[in-house]
């Protein structure tokens, strides 16, 4: 009965956004919520609606309302609630209503709420207040990591999507029915909305969208059983966001190095880097850094069915690639 409930959700949540976001795009439009070109940062041809991430967010609470097979628990409650509250505070921030104190401090509650309902970080080898401490720096590192790396047609979205499917496919022999459900809709969404997210993009994500993002993805990793054959398993949650956690700490290092605030937006991402030395197109580009994700998430997977020994190696050979790839792109010289 749960897999025709899976099915059913999947094809909910993709059509939902299939045909509901011509009707955001509308929206956007006529209360002039678009992303305007600067010649800077934002260099599309045309100004482009934001509010993808409300059709985003209504096609992964519509399968969890409307199936009785999906009960809500405390969990569940948990990231509705602070994904709602984010998704409102991004409209805000998108209509550039707030300032970006106050989108923090918001972030901070959400994060909190999480935490109250049960959803936290539990190392064994950790006492509570650290794993507290870890779930807070986890969930606002992640919800910001997906607002960074927003930054070409088709990113986010697709880097989203591909690590929903693996929580899915790991959730699924845990039988962890939450993850399975969330991780699932919020692929079929992200598939849909990249129809209309890839280059040429005809609407964004937006911080409403990409924050929303970032924590559920951030929750569903914590969520997960990645131990069942290796006590290490848990760095699984690490890399299945090696990229966005990547760029991030990428973009602070060298903003940090020019000894310039990492607090405000610079062509500095791994992926602007990586478009310009080669003269890719956004679409060559953000394909590339596709595949690298889809190793990631068979790392991932191959790390759920295996051993301490081949959890270290591989952590490592990621961590030697991610170095090496960001001095080779930190020759770039850019704007």
């Amino acid at each position: 009965m749960i897999e025709i409930e899976l099915a059913l959700s999947f094809v909910l949540s993709f059509l939902l956004v299939i045909y509901g976001t011509p009707i955001i795009r509308k929206v956007a439009y006529r209360y002039n919520l678009l992303d305007v070109p600067d010649n800077r940062l934002k260099k599309q041809k045309e100004p482009v609606p934001y509010m993808g991430g409300v059709i985003v967010y209504f096609a992964v609470i519509a399968p969890v309302s409307l199936f009785p097979v999906f009960q809500f628990n405390q969990e569940l409650l948990g990231i509705l609630f602070a994904s709602s509250i984010l998704l409102i505070v991004g409209l805000f921030d998108d209509f550039k209503a707030i300032t970006p104190g106050i989108k923090f401090l918001f972030q901070v509650v959400a994060t909190y709420i999480l935490i109250k309902s049960g959803i936290r970080i539990n190392l064994a080898f950790l006492p509570p207040w650290l794993n507290v401490l870890l779930t807070f720096l986890w969930i606002l590192s992640i919800i910001n990591a997906f607002n960074i790396i927003d930054i070409l047609d088709g990113f986010s979205s697709s880097i989203g999507a591909f690590s929903c499917l693996t929580l899915f496919v790991i959730s699924l022999y845990n039988e962890k029915t939450l993850i399975s459900i969330l991780s699932l809709s919020l692929a079929a969404a992200l598939l849909g909305f990249m129809k209309f997210n890839w280059e040429p993009a005809k609407i964004y994500l937006g911080d409403a969208g990409s924050m929303v993002l970032g924590i559920i993805i951030g929750s569903l990793t914590i969520l997960g059983d990645y131990s069942v054959y290796n006590d290490l398993g848990f760095i699984s949650g690490i890399m299945i966001l090696s990229i966005p956690i990547f760029d991030m700490l990428y973009v602070i290092v060298l903003r940090l190095l020019k000894k310039k605030s990492p607090f405000f937006g610079s062509p500095d991402h791994f992926a602007l880097r990586l478009k310009k030395k080669y003269g890719l197109s956004t679409a060559r580009t953000v394909s590339i850094i596709l595949v690298m994700q889809l190793i990631l998430c068979g790392l991932v997977i191959l790390n759920f069915y295996t051993d301490k020994t081949v959890t270290i190696v591989s952590t490592a050979a990621i961590a030697l690639f991610f170095v090496v790839f960001g001095a080779i792109l930190a020759r770039v010289k850019m704007e």
